[in-house]
């Protein structure tokens, strides 16, 4: 009796284990689901028709579309933009270098500036230098100049003696013709000089008309000796001020 009695609570408690447990994996897999059904996320996107369309599972052609994300109750998550076409990724690579060179422009004129603050306090800084180059650009000019007359009479020297041998009958030299020609070649080698110089000049009239404008700009400060040095190099070119004047009057 006393060991049927033991059996009967042996199964009755393995029974009730067996609830336990079954209640237990219930709550486990209730409590997944839930969690399944919380997380879940839709996909809204237009359809061949153009018509919204809201699912679960997003179709591979419509991947490259646009679409947006939704929770279960309906709120967006993400907003995943069309693919770009071929043309518009040509478009922002092409404006994005745009960017990328305009920004080294930037930085390069930031350090023009920076250099043009060091060099000059004041934009009449820069003219009264541009001037003193040009006073030493018209120095140089000159002394060719006057190297060109000085090679220029010892040719005359040299041909009118020639042309006083060949009245009396005699040939000319052949000393006198090779001095003749490398005097010509003298005189000429002194202008190409000056035609060099002259582009110095208008080489350095361009640098530095780019400087004193920039320089008004960055101080704020006008240079006021610029239409004079402008007026010296062409006097018949009226200045700014002169041309307002004869428009007033």
């Amino acid at each position: 009796m006393t060991i049927k009695m033991t059996c009967n609570s042996a199964q009755a408690a393995m029974k009730s284990r067996r609830s336990i447990l079954y209640y237990a994996l219930s709550l486990l897999l209730f409590s997944s689901f839930s969690l399944a059904i919380s997380a879940a996320q839709f996909y809204r996107y237009k359809n061949e028709q153009g018509l919204l369309v809201l699912t679960q599972t997003l179709p591979a052609e419509y991947a490259t579309k646009g679409y947006e994300i939704l929770n279960d109750k309906g709120r967006v998550l993400k907003v995943v933009p069309p693919a770009l076409t071929a043309e518009q990724i040509a478009e922002r690579d092409a404006a994005l270098e745009r960017q990328r060179l305009a920004e080294i422009e930037r930085q390069k004129q930031i350090k023009i500036d920076e250099e043009l603050r060091q060099l000059y306090s004041h934009p009449n800084d820069a003219v009264r230098v541009l001037d003193r180059r040009l006073q030493d650009f018209n120095g140089l000019i000159e002394i060719k100049k006057a190297k060109i007359n000085t090679l220029q009479d010892q040719i005359a020297d040299q041909e009118a003696d020639a042309a006083a041998r060949q009245r009396k009958g005699y040939p000319v030299l052949e000393e006198s013709l090779a001095k003749i020609n490398s005097l010509q070649k003298e005189a000429q080698r002194n202008q190409y000089d000056i035609e060099e110089i002259k582009k110095d000049i208008a080489s350095h009239l361009l640098e530095f008309d780019k400087k004193i404008k920039r320089l008004e700009q960055i101080t704020g400060e006008v240079a006021t000796n610029y239409p004079a040095l402008l007026k010296s190099l062409n006097p018949e070119t009226p200045t700014k001020a002169e041309s307002a004047n004869t428009k007033s009057e």
